[in-house]
């Protein structure tokens, strides 16, 4: 949960928009694209982004979660001179 409270801490969420979802058994995909805003920078991104996760006993084990780090990297840190 650290991890959340980090990104909660780093970025304001904009937008989240889920557009498709793939559900086999037990296994879930969602794909879709955020808008973050860095709170120190100000600066937003809008990236595509997939999430895949397994679920057992009716609670998710594992999870998946690819984005545009380069893009959403570039919200938080300063550009180089």
């Amino acid at each position: 949960m650290k991890a959340f409270e980090g990104m909660g801490r780093t970025w304001e969420t904009k937008a989240f928009e889920v557009r498709d979802v793939i559900e086999q058994g037990d296994k879930v995909a969602l794909f879709g694209s955020f808008t973050y805003r860095g709170r120190d920078t100000g600066r937003e991104v809008t990236s595509p982004f997939s999430l895949f996760a397994k679920i057992k006993n009716g609670k998710v084990f594992y999870i998946q979660f690819l984005e545009d780090t380069f893009g959403t990297s570039r919200t938080v840190k300063s550009a180089s001179p």
